[in-house]
């Protein structure tokens, strides 16, 4: 059972004003705003929709895919393990449900078609690259990997070095779970052959950065960022 036909990443924000500077200081491209029923905004890096609300409940951040029969896909998922932590109902029936994983990240249901969502073209228009993955540290990758398999999700890579981890996908999103205590997540995760100017132009653009991660030469080749509202972004040189 794959969890819907469409995905965007949803993040809360206690100023979308703020926000909208700091995606934009990436090249993010901005497709959508409104006030109702608070203020909100979409925006695509070219291969991700993202949807930045400030609904008073911010710092937030999960995976929200929409799902004409989410009913159905709830009750797989609770079976499954997935603890519901919120839900909205509307004319009564099911109009969204947050729940989290067995590590604890949250992701949601919207219950309906998305009809009417903005579509990314596939290819990236960021300053931050080609996005890789929504990572997440794990506690356990062979439990997450058990969990996400069960709702579309293919393995397209896996290791054991340096720590048990993997790539999965269910062609409308990737997630990276890492079995390492070196981070936790959600991180927005890009690569680009030219991440060193990538990273001097987002410099350029404004946007501070967090850690810088020189290479031999002392090139910035790596880096990371954090947004306003506790985001996190890795950007690494390398093809993917």
């Amino acid at each position: 059972m794959k969890l819907g036909t469409a995905v965007q990443i949803a993040l809360g924000v206690a100023d979308l004003r703020t926000s909208l500077e700091f995606y934009d200081g990436l090249g993010f491209e901005k497709l959508a705003t409104g006030t109702q029923p608070y203020p909100w905004a979409q925006l695509t890096d070219g291969q991700n929709l993202l949807l930045l609300n400030q609904d008073g409940n911010a710092p937030y951040q999960g995976l929200l895919y929409f799902n004409a029969d989410a009913p159905a896909a709830l009750a797989a998922l609770e079976e499954a393990g997935a603890a519901v932590l919120a839900r909205r109902e509307q004319d009564g029936r099911l109009f969204q449900v947050i729940l989290a994983d067995p590590h604890g990240y949250q992701f949601g249901l919207v219950n309906r078609a998305p009809d009417g969502l903005p579509r990314p073209g596939g290819q990236p228009i960021s300053r931050c690259g080609k996005f890789g993955e929504y990572a997440l540290g794990v506690g356990s990758y062979e439990n997450g990997r058990a969990f996400w398999t069960q709702f579309g999700f293919d393995v397209l890579h896996q290791s054991a070095e340096p720590y048990p981890w993997g790539i999965l996908g269910d062609g409308l999103v990737v997630l990276g779970l890492h079995q390492t205590a070196d981070f936790t997540g959600p991180n927005l995760t890009y690569f680009a052959p030219d991440m060193p100017a990538r990273i001097a132009a987002i410099r350029k653009a404004g946007v501070p950065i967090t850690q810088e991660m020189p290479d031999e030469q002392g090139a910035v080749a790596n880096a990371i960022l954090n947004g306003p509202d506790d985001e996190v972004i890795f950007l690494f040189q390398g093809e993917i």
